[in-house]
C-alpha cells in the first residue's frame, strides 16, 4: 500500500438498503468492514465499507458475494493506460540484471494483477535454463495454478472459506465519504482489486533454501500487513548451505559457528537463518525458529533463507506458519 494512503480514513457504503421485515421494522444496518481499494491509476485506499454484495455470472449463473465473505476481488479488465506504462517499465525491470529493481517492479506487477498476465506470458523464451526467473514466480502471484483459466478476461474472486472462482463481475461504483462529511463516488471501471481486512490471517507455507533465499528472492506471503498487525511466525526444518558439509547446515536459527576462517554473518545475520520484511524494499529483521513482531509498518510480508550470491549448492528448507492480526488476504503464499 502506498504510504501516503494508509492513515486516510475512509468510510466507503455500498447503496444497499436494508429490507423491511414483516413487521415493518427495518433490520440493524450491518457492522462496517475494514477494506483496501486498489485503482487502475494507481491509488490505494485504505477505510471502512458497508456490508453488502458483489455480484458475479460464473458459467452463466449469477452469483451474490457478501462482502464479509470476500478476501480479495481482482478485476481482469484491461489495463489502464498508466497500467500498461508501468506494466512495460515493470517487466524489463523483472527481466534485468539489478535484483532490486526487480523485486520492486514484480511488488508493482503483483499489485496491477490479472492485465499482467497477457504480456507477462508473451515474455517467456523457450529455453533450456528457466530458473530463477523471477517472472515465473510472479506469475503464480497473479494466479496461481488452481484459480488459472482458460478465459483470461474472468475476474478473480477469493473467498474466506478457501473457495476461488472466475467470473465475471457486475460492476457497481462506491460511494466513499470522508472524516469530514465529504462524498465521492469511485467509479466501477477504476476499481482494480477489492480486499476486506480480516482479523487474522494464517499460513503455513514451505521456504525453501534453493528458490527463496535472499540473493534469488524473498517469498510473498500473499498477506499484506497494516500498521496495527502483530506477527506470530515459528519454522522449523534444516537447509544445508553447500550440499554435504554438515558445517553449512543450519536450524531456522541460522549457524551460530561457522567453520574456521568464515565469516559469522552475512550481510548482519546469522548464514541460513529465516529473516522477515514488510514491502519490497523493507528492512529485514531476524525471525528465526520463531518470532513475535509488532510495529511492522504497512505492505506485503515477506521471508527468506539467509545466504549470499552462492545459493547454487542450497538444499532443503523450513515449514513456516505465521499468524497476523488485522491484515490483508492477497493471495497464496509464492
Amino acid at each position: 500500500m502506498a504510504q501516503s494512503t494508509l492513515g486516510l480514513t475512509i468510510a466507503m457504503a455500498m447503496a444497499i438498503s436494508a429490507p423491511a421485515s414483516s413487521q415493518g421494522v427495518r433490520e440493524q444496518p450491518a457492522a462496517p468492514l475494514a477494506a483496501w481499494v486498489r485503482t487502475s491509476d494507481g491509488r490505494d485506499i485504505e477505510g471502512t465499507l458497508v456490508t453488502g454484495t458483489l455480484a458475479f455470472t460464473v458459467a452463466g449463473v449469477a452469483r451474490q458475494v457478501a462482502m464479509g465473505d470476500l478476501l480479495s476481488f481482482h478485476s481482469a479488465a484491461p489495463a489502464s493506460s498508466f497500467e500498461a506504462q508501468r506494466i512495460d517499465v515493470d517487466l524489463k525491470a523483472v527481466a534485468g540484471a539489478d535484483p532490486k529493481a526487480a523485486e520492486a517492479a514484480t511488488a508493482e506487477l503483483t499489485d496491477i494483477g490479472l492485465p499482467v498476465l497477457t504480456p507477462l506470458l508473451r515474455s517467456y523464451a523457450d529455453t533450456d535454463a528457466h530458473e530463477p526467473d523471477p517472472r515465473y514466480r510472479l506469475f503464480a502471484r497473479i494466479v496461481p495454478g488452481h484459480a488459472d483459466a482458460q478465459d483470461r478476461t474472468l475476474d478473480l474472486v477469493r473467498l474466506a472459506d478457501g473457495e476461488t472462482f472466475r467470473g465475471r463481475w457486475t460492476p457497481v461504483d462506491l460511494k466513499l465519504q470522508t472524516t469530514d462529511g465529504v462524498e465521492t463516488t469511485l467509479a466501477a471501471a477504476t476499481i482494480r482489486r477489492l480486499a476486506i481486512q480480516r482479523p487474522t490471517v494464517e499460513r503455513t507455507f514451505e521456504l525453501q533454501a534453493l528458490h527463496h533465499c535472499t540473493y534469488v528472492g524473498f517469498l510473498d506471503t500473499g498477506v499484506v500487513v497494516t500498521p496495527v498487525s502483530k506477527l506470530r511466525a515459528d519454522a522449523a526444518g534444516f537447509v544445508r548451505l553447500s550440499f554435504d558439509e554438515d558445517g553449512w547446515a543450519t536450524d531456522p536459527d541460522g549457524i551460530k559457528e561457522p567453520l574456521p576462517g568464515k565469516r559469522k554473518l552475512q550481510e548482519g545475520f546469522r548464514w541460513g537463518s529465516v529473516l522477515g520484511r514488510v514491502g519490497p524494499a523493507g528492512e529485514r529483521w531476524f525471525a528465526g525458529r520463531h518470532v513475535d513482531k509488532a510495529d511492522l509498518g504497512a505492505g506485503r510480508l515477506y521471508f527468506a533463507v539467509n545466504d549470499n550470491e552462492h545459493w547454487q549448492n542450497n538444499i532443503g528448507g523450513y515449514r513456516v506458519r505465521v499468524h497476523v492480526t488485522n491484515a490483508y488476504d492477497l493471495g497464496d503464499a509464492q
